[in-house]
């Protein structure tokens, strides 16, 4: 029987480490944005994801920022974003994130255990690197480093189509062991 070897887990499909069956693994994924534009980002990355290991496989949370306020979404993004396997963060770039956003992080971080994971982070730009972008940047490296995530990140033109080369390094990260 082949083994598959994804995001460090070992899955046998069929069996379980004492003969029994198992569940078949699903690729944990979380959508966080800001607007239609954003979220158009995270879910073109969302679908590459699924074209590299099979749409069946993809368990799919979204979470847009500015509902954060509402208790249950704090809540309930919060716990999904700490079991996530995957958490694409997709930001415009301009402009500093409202105050929910960082406490919402931090509790999620407080709340992740030490498993396998990517931060695949998409921020926005229009013409060189202002301030904002190079804020987001240094805080989004520092969020994948506190909760020991790859961190693949990647500029967009909010003007451009969503993503058109960042297939082959989320292929790369997929498969790696």
């Amino acid at each position: 029987m082949e083994t598959i070897t994804f995001l460090k887990r070992n899955v046998t499909p069929g069996a379980a480490a004492e003969g029994g069956p198992v569940d078949e693994y699903q690729l944990k994924v979380a959508l966080v944005f800001q607007d239609p534009r954003t979220r158009a980002e995270a879910q073109a990355v969302r679908d590459r994801l699924a074209a590299v290991v099979d749409e069946a496989s993809i368990h799919c949370t979204e979470w847009r920022i500015n509902e954060l306020l509402k208790p249950a979404v704090f809540r309930d993004g919060a716990a999904a974003l700490a079991d996530a396997d995957a958490i694409v963060i997709a930001l415009p770039g301009t402009g500093h994130l409202p105050a929910v956003f960082y406490l919402w992080v931090n509790l999620w971080l407080q709340q992740r255990q030490s498993a396998p994971g990517a931060l695949i982070a998409l921020v926005g730009v229009t013409s060189g690197q202002n301030l904002a972008f190079i804020e987001t940047r240094s805080y989004l490296h520092a969020v994948a480093s506190q909760g020991r995530l790859e961190l693949l990140f990647k500029r967009f033109d909010p003007a451009a189509e969503p993503l058109p080369d960042l297939g082959n390094r989320l292929r790369q990260w997929s498969q790696a062991a």
